[in-house]
Parts: C-alpha cells; structure tokens; sequence
C-alpha cells in the first residue's frame, strides 16, 4: 500500500476549513457572553430599581410633609424631633439629583461633635412659611454644616412630581427616573410613593 503524506494543497484547505470553524465557534462564544452579560445587566437594574424604591420609602414614608419641591429636589420636614410643631434645619432632608455627578443624595445637617448643646440649640433655627429651603440650604452648606449621603448612583436623570398645587399639601410623591449601565440608558422608572401620617407646621396649618 502507498503511503503518502498530505499535500501542501491539503494543508492549506485543512488550515483554512479549521480557522473557518475556529472562527465559528469564537462567534457563538462571544454571543453567548453577550446573552449572558445583558442578562445580568438586566438584573442589576431591576435591583437597582428596587434598591431606588426602598431608600426612597425610608425617608418619603415617615416624613411629615414636602416643604419645598422643584424638578431636581425635594425637600421633607422628616420628624418633628423638637416637639415644638414647627420646623427646625436639624429636622429637614433634602433629597436631590446632582446632574454633575449623576447621583441621587440626601443632604441633612450634621452639628459638629465639639459643639455644645447651646451652640447648637442657637444654629438649630426654626423655619416658617417664607423659609426658602433651597437658599437655607446653600447657606448651611457653605458653613460645612451639610453632610451628603448617596442614595443611588449613575443616575440617566430624574424628577419630581406631587399631586397637589401646594407641595406641603401634598401626601403622594412620584419620582420619575432613569439608570445608567453598560448598555445605555434605561427607559424611565416611577416610583410612587405615600407620606403615612401626614402633618404640618403649626404656623401653616
């Protein structure tokens, strides 16, 4: 029997038919790892989502009233930690969306721990119905009285909206949102949200 070996024609088909089938399957492994990555992706965002609605709840549910609200902030009276039935600085939270950082925060102000209790008894001010919470808060910033937490991050963008004119009135909080992520951008979320026990100050009762 002749034996012989492969001819470089062979070889060069044999090379060319295995690249072709490595390229194949190259192929079908990336897009299987693609499938797989927005799958994950997509479970990001639903935690992400979920993760949204509960930081939210957890100062939206219990807060007393919205004192102030425009498109990127909304301000809540949170307790009435005082006793007094009318706002002080120390009682307010400010939930904001920082398009330079792509953020959703929550500012709230922090005594020093070195002052004394009349120190901060006099820097506790009370609001009233002309307070401009958006200016007080700039104020208590550049005095390094604020102190910001992050609730959620790489934001797309975000709103506010109430079911009333007046927003101290208003008892139903609707947050309107979208997340970053690998992919792109989100189609817009709502997260509604209910005050429990709504209450206002004395002075706007």
């Amino acid at each position: 029997m002749n034996r012989r070996g492969l001819s470089l024609l062979e070889m060069t088909i044999a090379i060319g038919i295995t690249s072709i089938i490595g390229a194949a399957i190259a192929a079908m492994m990336a897009a299987a790892s693609n499938s797989l990555s927005s799958k994950d992706d997509g479970r990001q965002s639903a935690i992400r989502l979920a993760t949204t609605q509960v930081r939210l709840a957890a100062y939206i549910a219990p807060s007393r009233c919205i004192l102030e609200k425009n498109s990127s902030q909304l301000t809540l009276w949170l307790e009435d930690s005082r006793e007094s039935k009318t706002v002080h600085v120390s009682e307010i939270r400010w939930i904001q969306f920082d398009e330079s950082t792509n953020a959703l925060t929550v500012k709230f102000v922090d005594f020093p721990s070195e002052w004394t209790q009349s120190m901060i008894d006099t820097a506790d001010v009370e609001c009233n119905s002309l307070t401009d919470y958006s200016i007080l808060l700039d104020t208590l910033n550049s005095s390094e009285l604020i102190e910001t937490i992050s609730l959620v991050d790489s934001i797309g963008s975000c709103s506010f909206w109430v079911n009333t004119i007046n927003p101290i009135e208003a008892t139903q909080i609707s947050v309107r949102f979208s997340l970053k992520s690998t992919y792109g951008q989100t189609n817009d979320s709502i997260i509604d949200e209910t005050i429990r026990l709504h209450h206002t100050p004395m002075e706007q009762q």
